[in-house]
C-alpha cells in the first residue's frame, strides 16, 4: 500500500512554488564571481568615494559654508542613493539568487535621473559623469548570474503613493529648473564645483524613485528611500541656509511621506 502511494506522489507535477524558487537560484561559477567583483569594485567605488569624500568634509568642518551640499547633492545623500541601487544586485548575484525586482528597479532609476539631468543640466564633466554611471551599472548587470524580473513591474498605480510622487514631483521641478538655470548662467563658486548640477541630479533621482514606487507594485519601497531623502534635503536646508518656506514644506512632505511608505510596504 504505501509503494503504491509512493508510486503516485513521484508522479504528481513539482509545485510552481518550487519550479519558480529554483528559478531564481543559480550557483554562480569562478568565473562569473570574478567577474561580477570586477564589475562591482569601480561601480561600487565611485559613490563611496563621493558620498565619504562629502562625509569626511563635514566631519572635519572643510568648507563649511559648503554643508548644506555636502549633506546632499554634491555628497553624502546622492552617494547613499547611488550605491543603495548597487549593493543589492551585488549581494544577490554572489549569492547566485536573482536580485529583487525592487532592486533592479532602484538601480535603474537612479541611472535614469543621472543620464537625464548629465544631458540636460549644464556642467564640466557632467555628461561623462552620466556616461560612467550608466556603464559600470550595466557592466553589473552583465556579470549578474541571473538578473530581476521587470516584465510587467508597471502598470499598478498605488492610491496612497500616488499623490506622494505628484507632491514630491511638484516641490522639486521648480528647484530642479532653477539649479539647472543657475548651473548655465552663474560664474560663482557654487557654480565652478556644479552644485547646481548636483542638486538638481539629487531632485531628479528622488522624483524618479518616488514615481516608480507609485506606478511598480514590486518596487513600494523605493518610496521610502525618497520620502526619506526629501526630509534629509529640507532638514539639511533649514538647518545650513535658513531658509524656511521651501524646507519646511520639504521636511513636512518628508515626514508624512515616510509615514505613508512606510504603511504601504508594511501592507503589501
Amino acid at each position: 500500500m504505501s509503494a503504491t502511494a509512493d508510486r503516485i506522489a513521484s508522479s504528481l507535477p513539482v509545485p510552481s512554488t518550487t519550479a519558480h524558487a529554483s528559478a531564481d537560484l543559480r550557483r554562480p561559477s569562478v568565473l562569473r564571481r570574478v567577474a561580477l567583483v570586477a564589475a562591482a569594485l569601480p561601480a561600487c567605488a565611485l559613490p563611496v568615494i563621493w558620498g565619504g569624500g562629502a562625509a569626511g568634509m563635514l566631519l572635519t568642518g572643510f568648507e563649511p559654508d559648503h554643508r548644506f551640499h555636502q549633506v546632499t547633492g554634491q555628497g553624502v545623500l546622492t552617494g547613499v542613493l547611488w550605491l543603495a541601487g548597487l549593493l543589492p544586485l551585488v549581494v544577490a548575484g554572489w549569492r547566485g539568487r536573482r536580485p529583487s525586482t525592487a532592486a533592479g528597479l532602484q538601480h535603474l532609476a537612479f541611472v535614469a535621473a543621472s543620464v537625464i539631468a548629465g544631458l540636460s543640466v549644464p556642467g564640466d564633466g557632467v555628461v561623462a559623469l552620466a556616461l560612467i554611471i550608466a556603464v559600470t551599472g550595466a557592466l553589473v548587470w552583465a556579470a549578474l548570474p541571473l538578473r530581476p524580473r521587470l516584465r510587467g513591474a508597471f502598470g499598478s498605480l498605488d492610491p496612497a503613493l500616488a499623490p506622494v510622487a505628484a507632491l514630491t514631483a511638484a516641490l522639486y521641478a521648480p528647484c530642479a529648473l532653477a539649479q539647472r538655470a543657475l548651473q548655465g548662467t552663474s560664474h560663482d563658486e557654487h557654480a565652478q564645483m556644479t552644485h547646481y548640477f548636483d542638486m538638481a541630479w539629487v531632485s531628479l533621482a528622488l522624483v524618479v524613485l518616488a514615481v516608480v514606487a507609485a506606478v511598480a507594485g514590486g518596487a513600494r519601497r523605493l518610496a521610502v528611500w525618497s520620502t526619506a531623502g526629501t526630509l534629509v534635503v529640507g532638514a539639511a536646508r533649514l538647518g545650513f541656509t535658513g531658509e524656511l518656506p521651501w524646507s519646511s514644506a520639504a521636511i513636512a512632505l518628508g515626514l508624512a511621506g515616510t509615514v505613508v511608505a512606510v504603511v504601504r510596504v508594511r501592507a503589501v
